[in-house]
């Protein structure tokens, strides 16, 4: 599992032609690229809110993109050229399991990953309760929260006015959302709203922004959730798609996963 996810990274990275360049970043630099790297690392194990059954286990991978044009439109001003990096990526290994109660959790990894001067890694975590099944409601409806921490390594080096440096982004997500599904035979399709947090640090070994003379800096960031999504079970597949927005970070995400 674990070189199936470094290979569908590999095959995305590959569509690089060039490396990522920090220089003169504003305030509102920082606070884009965090925004749209922390959506891209939020949790997600691409499920519908539900608990069918007592008991239940679901193990698999996720992965997907998330659109970064202000990434990209960072690199640009920074002197490099970002056409490469409307969209960042994601892929984990996923579990899932439901409880008595109608309680559940999830768990997604990617271990440390390195593509070139790029190196990346990420986890979450999620807990829930499906208390539209525990009341006996016609439709699942659960409240949650997620939390996620994901990380970006990359080595830049000297161009034009942008100094060599080693350069590290490290994200922190917390989603709280109110979801409902409904299954109709093997078809689950779902959605959730809530709220959103991204705190974020961006370390480098050289001065790259333009309004302090620090070397790191740090920003805060609250907004909405918003995704939808289905599930589809064959036997002991399942299938699933979603798209979210997180913030204003657009993201898209597909699952294989073994539901017992």
């Amino acid at each position: 599992m674990k070189k199936l996810l470094a290979l569908s990274l590999l095959l995305s990275m590959s569509a690089y032609a060039a490396d990522p360049v920090f220089d003169n970043l504003s305030k509102k630099d920082v606070e884009d690229v965090s925004m749209e790297f922390g959506g891209n690392f939020a949790h997600t194990a691409v499920a519908a809110p539900e608990t069918d059954g007592l008991w239940g286990i679901e193990v698999g991978a996720v992965g997907g993109q998330t659109q970064s044009k202000k990434f990209a439109d960072v690199i640009d001003a920074s002197g490099g050229d970002g056409s490469d990096f409307k969209n960042v990526y994601h892929a984990a290994v996923m579990a899932r399991a439901h409880f008595p109660f109608d309680l559940f959790v999830e768990l997604t990894v990617l271990p440390e990953q390195e593509f070139s001067d790029v190196k990346a890694k990420s986890n979450s975590f999620g807990l829930g309760w499906n208390f539209g099944r525990f009341m006996n409601l016609p439709l699942d409806i659960a409240i949650g929260a997620d939390f996620s921490k994901g990380n970006v390594k990359f080595h830049q080096n000297a161009q034009g006015s942008a100094p060599e440096s080693d350069i590290e982004l490290e994200t922190k997500t917390t989603v709280y959302w109110l979801g409902v599904s409904k299954t109709f035979a093997f078809f689950t399709p779902y959605a959730k709203v809530g709220t959103s947090r991204i705190e974020s640090d961006l370390d480098a070994t050289a001065a790259i922004f333009g309004y302090t003379a620090a070397t790191k800096e740090s920003v805060n960031l609250s907004g909405s959730f918003l995704a939808v999504g289905a599930n589809i079970q064959l036997f002991f597949i399942k299938l699933g798609v979603e798209g979210a927005q997180i913030q204003d970070a657009k993201r898209v995400s597909g699952k294989l996963s073994f539901d017992f």
